[in-house]
């Protein structure tokens, strides 16, 4: 979970010296709601995974599988809801908010390999 916050703490400073400094048109307003999304989103990831006892199991992948799913439809719920209700610059909005779920889903994937590889 530590990694996720680090994550996130640096995507908040490129944001925020991106926005205030370079006043650059790709950082749609609502940033800041869309990095509390993806952590809470990884949050949830870290505390359902703890409940698997054997990360090398059957039921492990398929859980996981299953969660990363489930993430993909909150996050096109989620983005499906901003866009129903009139989130201003709809083309940015989009583009950082599936640039966001790359960079989140990547590295999820990346520290639970190098955890299963550790492991191994």
């Amino acid at each position: 979970m530590r990694y996720s916050l680090f994550l996130t703490a640096l995507l908040g400073i490129v944001f925020f010296v991106a926005k205030q400094y370079f006043n650059a048109a790709w950082v749609h307003p609502y940033w800041t709601y869309l990095l509390l999304f993806y952590v809470a989103i990884s949050a949830l990831l870290h505390r359902l995974m703890s409940f698997v006892k054997d990360p090398k199991s059957a039921q492990f992948t398929s859980f996981y599988m299953t969660f990363i799913t489930a993430k993909l439809v909150l996050s096109l719920l989620f983005m499906g809801v901003l866009l129903y209700y009139g989130v201003p610059d709809r083309q940015t909005f989009v583009i950082t908010f599936l640039v966001l779920y790359l960079v989140y889903t990547s590295f999820e994937i990346y520290a639970l390999a190098r955890k299963l590889r550790r492991d191994s």
